[in-house]
């Protein structure tokens, strides 16, 4: 049983990793935890359980109907696998007006808050706390005036070599 990451799947299937998440959710892909408690997905069941439980899917997979045929004119562009059925179109309008809704509904409950106002939260943040520790040399000073000006020297020396480690790529 080969088991691949949700990206992966995403990928086999030609949607989106957000597609797959809310297939999962709502229960129309099975998905299990691995050793190390990565969500992971079965592939050779995966698309067994798409085809069979997707709505998207059900449209595209109905047989036409004689009148269907009447009424369907044949396209003359080189984009006819692009364009999606009506009902197809219809309903991804649908699935992706109530996603907005649903967002819509989190941000007004607060469970969901807007990236900007996170950067800035996190910019003061970060802001506040390496301006407290560059005044830790001049605080040891007044709290210890017996300090020459090797140590305060030193002391900002260990606050700047911290503060650039926690600043470099590799500290996270």
């Amino acid at each position: 049983m080969p088991l691949i990451t949700r990206m992966e799947a995403a990928a086999q299937l030609g949607v989106t990793v957000q597609a797959v998440y809310g297939a999962i959710k709502e229960k129309r892909l099975t998905a299990m935890e691995d050793a190390n408690g990565k969500i992971v997905i079965n592939s050779d069941t995966m698309r067994d359980e798409w085809n069979k439980k997707s709505a998207f899917r059900r449209m595209r997979s109905t047989p036409p109907t004689n009148e269907n045929v009447k009424k369907t004119k044949k396209r003359n562009s080189k984009t006819d696998e692009s364009i999606p059925d009506y009902e197809e179109s219809k309903a991804r309008t649908e699935h992706l007006k109530a996603e907005l809704l649903e967002l819509e509904r989190k941000e007004k409950e607060k469970d969901l808050v807007a990236m900007e106002e996170v950067q800035a939260s996190w910019e003061n943040i970060i802001t506040t706390a390496r301006t407290k520790l560059l005044g830790v040399p001049s605080k040891a000073k007044q709290r210890i005036p017996d300090l020459d000006t090797n140590a305060m020297s030193h002391l900002d020396d260990i606050v700047r070599e911290a503060l650039e480690e926690l600043a470099s790529p590799q500290a996270a």
